[in-house]
């Protein structure tokens, strides 16, 4: 399998601080859930972002930002939708 060597993503970055916290360390398990990272990049990197004394809390409130606005996203393509099958 290629691994690669691209930057790691705010995405990327949440979602390891969220496997790390609630798999306690277990960075074999979480490398798992990267299948393009290895194992020393996934550990390197939670490590990189702790010593940058990047938050948590930072990187959870950026994930629900994107979250609210994908949310907002698909709730007006429904709305559309829906308006069309009533104009129709």
């Amino acid at each position: 399998m290629v691994r690669t060597i691209t930057r790691w993503t705010e995405e990327e970055t949440a979602l390891l601080l969220k496997l790390v916290d609630q798999y306690r360390n277990n960075f074999k398990l979480v490398a798992s859930i990267f299948p393009s990272r290895s194992y020393s990049q996934v550990k390197g990197h939670y490590f990189n972002v702790l010593r940058k004394n990047k938050t948590l809390e930072e990187i959870i409130q950026f994930q629900q930002q994107k979250d609210l606005e994908v949310t907002a996203e698909k709730s007006k393509e429904n709305q559309n939708t829906w308006f069309n099958a009533f104009q129709e």
